[in-house]
């Protein structure tokens, strides 16, 4: 359902039907009512979103005319590292404008303006709101430090955007229906139609960002669920520059399962296929970037091996500098030297196996020979 535009605001319903179908088909007291909070804060973040949009047609209009020239996309599997070098790539923000946290709620002209005038005061009030954001993101996100460090105020993906369209699966995250329920996890496989308004709602909303981040400054994402979305982001802006970590599968694929079927506990056996389901897409994930390689033209593309970016990040995000031609700072290399050394005290708590999930070394092998070959991982 759209009104207007798909660039103003755009919503599939029929996922969240789905999901609202599949929820009270039996009775479950917990599940209903996490039901009825989840709709009613879907639909409060609705409203809210739609007022700051009416706020920048009226007051920001001129967002419309902000050209996305050569935006950067980080893309991979979930679990390969985009985060961290997302994160190392946005410390020059001299030369790239990227969203936190706090601004994919309502990634408008309007909000963003409201957010930059909040820092402000926070800067000169004491620093106040940030350490109440710093002790709300411990309460919030602290159990997922090592998993995926969030907060408020960090660089983060883009993805809340697609999840108000419902178009994400972090739909599922309240609700385990995800290997029932289809048409949000592959944009680039859905009708013509439903790509074209995804596309309309989400370029708008970059230009409403762009718009408030200031000019001469490049759009910087990185999104692992836009892995399905490839082709629909070239279409849509075909100067675009793609940065792809590719990880060993062995280790992805029961990281990624790990960590989007956290919600399930307990009540879930490891091997339920309500779990399987999101290895299997990190399976398609890899054979898809295996053929949208083959058609991107090298000079918009790069490949990086996240053992590299993890043991060299200075260098490894030299290479990308060096690959597009862009130019390093003194301060930014400053920035990088200090966080590789930083890195090197750094050690993961996490450790993922194949057997945990009964996910096969064969059967993945078999899978993504070619992915293997490529990278020159070991079977």
């Amino acid at each position: 359902m759209k009104y207007f535009s798909a660039g103003f605001y755009y919503v599939r319903y029929r996922i969240l039907g789905q999901i609202i179908a599949y929820t009270y088909r039996k009775f479950s007291l917990k599940v209903w009512l996490l039901s009825i909070f989840f709709i009613f804060m879907f639909f409060l973040n609705q409203l809210a979103h739609l007022i700051f949009r009416l706020i920048d047609e009226v007051f920001y209009s001129g967002f419309h005319k902000v050209q996305i020239k050569q935006p950067v996309f980080i893309i991979a599997n979930p679990r390969s590292g985009t985060t961290y070098l997302h994160r190392l790539i946005s410390m020059d923000d001299r030369h790239f404008a990227y969203t936190k946290f706090a601004h994919t709620f309502f990634m408008t002209v309007s909000f963003t303006k409201m957010a930059n005038l909040v820092q402000w005061i926070d800067r000169h009030a004491g620093r106040f709101i940030s350490r109440t954001l710093n002790k709300l993101d411990e309460v919030f996100w602290g159990g997922w430090d090592d998993i995926h460090a969030m907060g408020f105020n960090k660089a983060e993906e883009d993805e809340l955007v697609f999840a108000q369209m419902m178009m994400s699966i972090g739909a599922f995250i309240p609700f385990p229906y995800y290997d029932v329920i289809h048409g949000n996890k592959f944009l680039d496989h859905e009708p013509k139609h439903v790509r074209k308004n995804a596309m309309d709602f989400y370029e708008s909303s970059v230009k409403r960002f762009m718009h408030a981040a200031g000019k001469d400054r490049t759009y910087l994402a990185k999104n692992v669920m836009s892995t399905g979305r490839f082709q629909s982001l070239l279409e849509r802006f075909p100067d675009a520059k793609i940065i792809y970590i590719a990880r060993h599968p062995y280790e992805a694929l029961p990281s990624m399962t790990s960590m989007f079927s956290v919600m399930y506990g307990k009540s879930i056996p490891d091997n339920d296929p309500r779990r399987l389901a999101f290895a299997e897409l990190g399976i398609q994930f890899y054979l898809y970037l295996a053929e949208m390689r083959k058609v991107i033209p090298p000079s918009q593309f790069i490949a990086l091996k996240y053992d590299d970016l993890v043991e060299h990040p200075k260098d490894t995000v030299l290479k990308v500098y060096d690959h597009f031609n862009w130019q390093v700072s003194d301060d930014f290399l400053a920035a990088l030297e200090k966080e590789e050394r930083r890195q090197k005290n750094y050690q993961s708590n996490h450790d993922y196996s194949l057997e945990k999930y009964s996910l096969s070394k064969e059967y993945i092998y078999e899978q993504l020979f070619e992915v293997f070959h490529e990278f020159g991982f070991e079977k």
